[in-house]
């Protein structure tokens, strides 16, 4: 009933070392390919294990059971490998999962025909019992399905092994990973066809489970040891086909021969492809003198997108070379730093700005006052300043309200403005106190000035803005930058002593002091 021979030991053998592969490589289930090779090891345990109790049988029915249960495993093996070739290198050859399916009809139908083989012989026509130096075997004679199973096999295995193989030549990585991912199945499908042809001197024994025994100690070697799971291989036409970010590719002539899916489907006018024309046709904004010149990174708009544009030669020791544009969409990035802009130059026009009159306020006003007191040190021009007083307005606070001083102080304001040059410098310098830095401007021109900005605010119709009866004039005193003053605070004070003579003179009056 049982024997224990030497012909038990490869398939026993190549039973335990599967199972011990599918150990190893459970922790990398999650990466591409995992599952798959996980699979192809159970496939040829469920390969190796009936064949290796079918060789301690020697019971006819017993053995003829056990080699149909092993080829639930010789049907799936090419199935795994070609599963595994797929999805490690899964953008090599995109199948759907339709096509999938019906490649694994053959397998499972050989499944079916093997079990079911004493109803119609496709698969073995006939078998035997061969008794040869104390081994009880099994010879089988080949059916028609037989073969029609081992060619689309072979079929399913070396294809499977050519698109392994060529997506490891676009990944970088070592000459023995590859080599393990392509030898170790040619192993398998060598030892198999051995088995089946005229000069395996033992017909009955089916020595396919002892190259798959080498083949999983290759596979285990150099796919599982050397991490080659870890690493993704992934082929670079692919990789920028699956970018984001649209690619060109320009002749020298400025015409665009190549183009990733993202640049076809941004830039396809009309449904027109936009290969073969010339770059500033489609992008009216990138003249081909800047394409030609990868050594510095550029901007361009395209409708209401912003694009950052990187060039790179694609043979950088050919002065005629094609170039590879490479656009990344920097509109929301460009969009925030403009905000950021504006709200920055809010916070700093706050810092500087009087909140109630909008006008610049003291520390503003001395900043500037400082930086054209140096100007005119260094060159010998002319500046000059008004300090101005609104007069008795403390009254019209304790009359009407502060609300109504804080409508009369932006009336002020308005009259500021209107009188005042572009290249003047108006603020607020606290309370109802007012100056006016004037660039430029002699004491003839500042004098006139400040005539008129008195005129203005003592006409300004303050009646019409807050509904009552008032009447505001202004004092002003006015500076004059000359050889005695030598700091911008000193302008200042001769500015503010003119100031009070035009208050102790009667007010609404201009008075003009110097040192």
């Amino acid at each position: 009933m049982f024997q224990l021979t030497l012909w038990s030991i490869p398939p026993v053998a190549a039973a335990m070392l599967s199972l011990y592969a599918f150990w190893r490589a459970s922790p990398r289930s999650h990466v591409p390919g995992g599952h798959a090779l996980r699979f192809l090891f159970i496939a040829l345990f469920l390969w190796a294990a009936p064949q290796a109790v079918e060789t301690m049988l020697t019971d006819a029915r017993a053995k003829l059971l056990f080699s149909q249960l092993s080829y639930l495993g010789i049907a799936l093996t090419p199935v795994a490998w070609f599963q595994f070739a797929l999805t490690y290198s899964r953008r090599v050859l995109r199948m759907s999962a339709r096509i999938l399916n019906v490649i694994t009809i053959v397998p499972l139908l050989t499944v079916v025909l093997v079990i079911s083989n004493d109803w119609h012989h496709l698969f073995w026509s006939g078998w035997s019992i061969v008794e040869t130096g104390g081994y009880v075997g099994l010879l089988v004679e080949r059916g028609l399905w037989f073969y029609i199973h081992a060619f689309y096999s072979y079929g399913l295995m070396l294809a499977a092994t050519a698109i392994l193989a060529f997506s490891l030549t676009q990944f970088q990585l070592n000459m023995q990973a590859l080599l393990a991912a392509v030898s170790a199945p040619l192993i398998g499908v060598m030892a198999n066809l051995y088995s089946l042809s005229s000069f395996n001197p033992s017909p009955w024994m089916d020595f396919t489970t002892l190259g798959f025994f080498l083949a999983i100690l290759i596979l285990d070697r150099g796919i599982l040891r050397e991490g080659l799971l870890n690493r993704i291989p992934v082929m670079r036409d692919r990789v920028v086909e699956q970018l984001t970010d649209p690619v060109l590719v320009i002749a020298h002539s400025g015409a665009i021969i190549d183009a990733n899916q993202s640049a076809l489907s941004a830039w396809r006018a009309g449904g027109e492809s936009i290969l073969d024309q010339p770059i500033e046709t489609v992008i009216e904004h990138l003249p081909l003198e800047r394409v030609r010149d990868p050594g510095e990174n550029s901007e361009v708009s395209i409708g209401n997108e912003i694009y950052e544009v990187a060039a790179t030669p694609l043979d950088s020791s050919n002065g005629r070379s094609d170039i590879a544009l490479v656009f990344r969409d920097v509109t929301e990035r460009r969009l925030s730093e403009r905000k950021l802009r504006e709200v920055t130059d809010e916070l700093e026009r706050m810092a500087h700005t009087d909140a109630l009159t909008n006008m610049f306020n003291r520390r503003y006003f001395m900043q500037r006052l400082s930086e054209e007191f140096d100007r005119v040190s260094r060159h010998g021009s002319t500046l000059s300043v008004l300090i101005y007083d609104l007069d008795h307005f403390k009254n019209v606070n304790d009359s009407h309200g502060h609300d109504v001083g804080d409508k009369v102080l932006v009336a002020v304001s308005t009259v500021t403005n209107q009188v005042k040059r572009t290249t003047d410098v108006a603020c607020r310098l606290g309370g109802e106190e007012f100056a006016l830095l004037l660039p430029e401007t002699n004491k003839q021109g500042a004098i006139k000035l400040a005539q008129r900005l008195r005129a203005g605010i003592e006409q300004f119709p303050y009646s019409e803005l807050v509904s009552k009866n008032i009447q505001v004039t202004a004092s002003i005193g006015v500076a004059t930058v000359s050889p005695k003053i030598k700091e911008p605070l000193t302008i200042l004070k001769v500015a503010d002593r003119a100031l009070y003579k035009a208050k102790n003179g009667g007010r609404n009056m201009v008075c003009y002091d110097n040192e």
